[in-house]
């Protein structure tokens, strides 16, 4: 339905690393009497998967057309971004630098171990804020004599969103292949980047769904307005005149804070895996998906929804020590 459009909009050139659409899949779980079903960016092709390389088609084309011959990224130890930007960049024969907050790292599990596989060149900044640690690391690299192209937090500027601009208009075509129409689209936020897209691109439907976010770092009333100023943007990019669909944040599923899991989340991620074979990620799609169990449960509308939760992967994460060691707690 929306071929021709999409093939009318200025789409910046992308390197394919997708391979295809993710599956669409609808769980067994019963929680309620909606149906709810899986969009897998867990299974996408490399790195043992996740979101990120959407986002990465873009920013690594736009990379290399800059002639870089390294990439400076940033993010927590346990980074799903950085850990595909890394195998990314080492696929392209590019140098891989991954920026992280804290003291060098004296374990090397989960994520982490990957980026190491990958050649990744991990530099820890103490205690000096990510973003000037980057921009300062660039400067260095550039004294050496590299040409470094940086990524933001997440992949998440104008440019990586439009990944999940058109990852919408995939989801809605499996879905309508499928004999069915989602309610409701719910993923997990961090850097707003995936969360932006999906919002720029249901901004074009005549009855747009409705669109929850469940935050896992930051204040709300910030992260809903990084998310609006990058979706605006995305819409601006692409000369789309039209205004932006409202849509919801959570923060009541954060817990302690960032990177921290909660009971609910660890128990949500046994309970996929032994219903349904799929694994979430300790801190951050659990925590989307304790927000649908809760929604699911609590439900006091009258018509029956169909309700997606866009898995985004990281669950390379869960095989870092202080993660697995919680959730044999709960086993």
């Amino acid at each position: 339905m929306y071929k021709s459009l999409l093939e009318s909009l200025p789409i910046p050139s992308r390197i394919p690393l997708m391979g295809g659409p993710t599956p669409l899949e609808r769980s067994r779980l019963a929680w309620g009497e909606d149906a709810l079903y899986w969009k897998r960016d867990d299974l996408t092709l490399y790195g043992l998967g996740g979101n990120k390389l959407r986002k990465l088609e873009f920013l690594m084309a736009e990379a290399l057309s800059q002639k870089a011959d390294l990439i400076i990224t940033s993010g927590a130890p346990q980074s799903n971004h950085a850990r595909l930007t890394a195998v990314v960049s080492a696929m392209l024969k590019l140098k891989p630098v991954i920026v992280i907050p804290g003291e060098t790292p004296t374990e090397w599990g989960g994520n982490l171990l990957l980026d190491r596989l990958a050649g990744a060149e991990i530099i820890a900044c103490g205690e000096e804020p990510l973003d000037q640690a980057v921009n300062r690391i660039s400067t260095e690299k550039k004294s050496q004599g590299f040409h470094p192209y940086t990524i933001p937090l997440g992949g998440s500027n104008v440019l990586g969103s439009l990944g999940y601009f058109l990852a919408f208009f995939e989801l809605l075509k499996q879905a309508e292949e499928q004999g069915w129409a989602p309610n409701t689209l719910i993923c997990s936020v961090g850097s707003a980047g995936t969360l932006a897209g999906l919002i720029a691109a249901n901004a074009l439907l005549p009855h747009p769904l409705r669109v929850l976010g469940v935050n896992v770092i930051q204040s709300s009333d910030q992260l809903h307005t990084q998310v609006e100023k990058l979706a605006a943007e995305v819409l601006d990019l692409l000369h789309i005149p039209c205004s932006l669909p409202s849509f919801e944040i959570t923060a009541n599923f954060i817990g302690p804070g960032y990177g921290l899991p909660t009971p609910e989340s660890s128990k949500v991620i046994i309970e996929c895996f032994r219903t349904d074979g799929i694994l979430f990620d300790p801190v951050y799609t659990s925590k989307g998906v304790a927000a649908v169990k809760h929604l699911m449960q609590q439900k006091s509308q009258e018509f029956p929804e169909k309700i997606v939760f866009w898995h985004t992967g990281g669950g390379p994460a869960i095989f870092d020590q202080h993660y697995y060691a919680d959730l044999l707690g709960y086993t």
